[in-house]
């Protein structure tokens, strides 16, 4: 079983992800401006052929061989028919998508057979201008429909519809898959943590044009064929005001219900394509909770009516004394009986279980904690709604039966206890912020999170979109660096590290830290090629800029420490190799706050030495150190932690733990 050994910034990963570049230089090339028509022709070569929609032509008379052609040059695969029992049945049994041509004026027994077709995603009468076709359009239907009195405009038409549904499509996968409302801070403190610090960041992003086009962009490809929402999403785009956040959270339209959904999927991309209006309403809900709080000190109940799944249930019974973090804005109302109706309304269902929820908030206590009485905005004020703030954390007292209304209590308080344990990480995150562009901390965070296909997306949008200066230029094509050298592209990354080295070296006054940092990079892809004296050379040459730039004990020194140090470990002199983690170490523990991933580097690459020397019991001790600190600090599945456990697995085998060691491996 192999080890994997551990740079800074790096384990060795490789990542078969498809590079948004074809070439580096290509980065310099201002993109030419295209037509709807163009633009529409060159997706729909790919989006055609993969979403697997069926086109069906249906001639009222009889077919013409150019139309059929013209469907083909789309499709190739285009069913035909005269007879209207023929195309229904045809129709009703498929999964996919049907885009439905008819030819000529169509017999309103045909409209009134299709209307209970939920395949037929897009209807497209292709005729002359009439009454009866008119009035079809102004109908409401569960498919489109789109009126085409000439090729020309039937092939635009079909080609467009294509475009927009493929992207409905890839929006749903991404907003409809598995979602979760609440977090057990006692299994996923890391990913808690880098949750907060990405609202954080969204809640401090610039507030710009191309942040409102971004959501509402995605919220009408979500929105497809929905009228109503789509009428909403343009009353949103044409009349929304930073102020009317809250107001439109209470309307009951898309708002409430796709922010909260892009919530729950803990989609960091997802997050940023609603950073608009998620920065004003948490902002608004703030003032509003201020100004509330100078009326009231006292302790608020606040209650919710809900259904769980047996599941669901039996982890509230599971986690009493737990810590939970809202994933989402909480609505409640301050009113028992509002929840209390709303939770056992329905009528009793065997896969789900009715419960309401009480929570109790101490506002001379809990201190981190944005909570907003709406019922003034709100249409339905009867309700008494009261909502709050995203990361809430609650404790769960009790969860308990009542037989006489068949209805689970389940009761929780507000803390600060599970922020706090964040807050010196946030807040070390935040010093960094302050000192950095933070539209570019926002990518350093997908890296750090592991989603590097997302990061090189981002960085590459921010290259091209936003008119960034000569230095942060020079850090997108630096994280460019990393991203293809985490996917193993080594040539591609020193291209990218070349070109920020050579933006920092060349600026007045040299950046000399950022082009150290740069040098680093190098290094660790040389290394990964196995060219350790060229690597080394780099290191060395990081170093040399560091004393010029940068305190001794600086983050940065003790990162490139750990590198100078494996490179000792590939020679096996693993007396200079721990010497240089332990010093990296202590510039570690001086510098980084608690909960730090960086904090379990040292510890692994100790244990990698520990066990090349064969003294198990200590490289087990710091690999189970390392381990923890990365269950506190990283996500779950985060890459780092299977590593950690990959190499734990080897020790436990050599001190005869073999049961242990498999279930590291599971």
């Amino acid at each position: 079983m192999p080890l994997l050994k551990c740079f800074t910034w790096c384990s060795g990963r490789r990542h078969d992800l498809k590079s948004q570049l074809d070439d580096v230089d290509d980065y310099e090339n201002v993109q030419g401006e295209e037509s709807d028509e163009e633009r529409i022709d060159c997706d729909d070569k790919n989006t055609s052929h993969h979403n697997g929609t069926k086109l069906v032509y249906f001639a009222c008379e009889t077919p013409q061989q150019r139309i059929i052609d013209l469907l083909r040059s789309i499709n190739n695969s285009v069913e035909t028919f005269t007879i209207e029992k023929d195309c229904v049945d045809y129709i009703r049994p498929i999964i996919n998508k049907v885009f439905l041509i008819i030819d000529g004026l169509p017999p309103m027994t045909l409209i009134e057979a299709i209307e209970s077709l939920k395949q037929i995603d897009s209807v497209f009468f292709y005729a002359p201008y009439s009454d009866i076709i008119a009035e079809i359009g102004e109908q409401e239907h569960d498919y489109l429909v789109n009126l085409c009195e000439t090729e020309n405009r039937l092939l635009h038409s079909l080609r467009k519809s294509l475009v927009e549904l493929d992207k409905h499509t890839v929006t749903l996968s991404i907003y409809n898959k598995k979602d979760t409302a609440i977090r057990d801070l006692s299994k996923e403190t890391g990913s808690y943590l880098l949750f907060q610090l990405f609202i954080h960041l969204l809640k401090n992003m610039p507030k710009t044009a191309q942040a409102k086009k971004d959501m509402i962009t995605v919220c009408r490809n979500y929105y497809r064929g929905n009228l109503t929402e789509l009428k909403n999403i343009d009353d949103f785009d044409q009349t929304y005001k930073s102020v009317d956040a809250i107001p439109w959270f209470t309307k009951r339209t898309f708002v409430d219900k796709f922010i909260n959904k892009a919530l729950r999927t803990e989609d960091i991309e997802v997050l940023y394509q609603c950073r608009f209006y998620i920065m004003d309403l948490s902002e608004q809900l703030e003032i509003k909770f201020l100004e509330q709080k100078k009326k009231q000190k006292d302790v608020l109940k606040i209650y919710r009516g809900l259904k769980l799944s047996h599941d669901e249930l039996v982890n509230f019974q599971n986690s009493i004394g737990n810590l939970i973090a809202t994933n989402e804005y909480l609505l409640t109302s301050s009113e028992r009986s509002v929840a209390y109706n709303f939770a056992t309304k329905s009528a009793k269902n065997e896969d789900v279980v009715r419960a309401l929820f009480e929570y109790h908030v101490d506002l001379n206590v809990v201190q981190k904690i944005v909570i907003a009485d709406i019922r003034e905005y709100s249409a339905f004020p009867e309700e008494a709604e009261v909502l709050v703030d995203v990361g809430a954390v609650f404790q769960i007292d009790s969860c308990e039966y009542n037989a006489e209304d068949d209805l689970w209590h389940i009761q929780m308080h507000a803390t600060d206890q599970g922020a706090d344990s964040a807050a010196e990480y946030v807040e070390y995150q935040k010093k960094k912020m302050a000192e950095s562009n933070i539209s570019l901390m926002f990518g350093n965070l997908l890296l750090e999170n592991g989603e590097y296909a997302k990061a090189e997306r981002y960085f590459d949008t921010i290259l091209n979109c936003s008119n960034p200066n000569d230095e942060e230029i020079a850090c997108i094509f630096f994280n460019f660096g990393r991203t293809h050298r985490l996917k193993g592209d080594f040539n591609r990354a020193i291209k990218c590290y070349n070109r920020a080295y050579n933006l920092h070296m060349s600026a007045r006054p040299k950046r000399l830290a950022s082009a150290g940092k740069t040098l680093n990079g190098l290094g660790v892809v040389y290394s990964e090629q196995g060219r350790q004296l060229r690597a080394e050379e780099f290191f060395q040459r990081a170093m040399k800029l560091y004393k010029k730039s940068i305190p001794k004990n600086h983050v940065d020194v003790a990162g490139t420490l750990i590198n100078l140090g494996t490179l000792d470990y590939d020679r096996q002199d693993y007396d200079q190799a721990a010497f240089k983690y332990l010093k990296a170490k202590k510039i570690y523990d001086s510098s980084l706050p608690p909960g730090h991933p960086n904090h379990a580097l040292p510890r692994v690459n100790l244990g990698n030495v520990y066990l090349a020397t064969e003294d198990y019991t200590k490289a087990c001790e710091e690999y189970e150190v390392a381990l923890k600190l990365q269950q506190i600090s990283l996500p779950s599945n985060h890459p780092e932690i299977a590593h950690t456990l990959h190499n734990l697995a080897i020790v436990k085998t050599h001190l005869g733990n073999v049961e242990q060691a498999k279930q590291c491996l599971e």
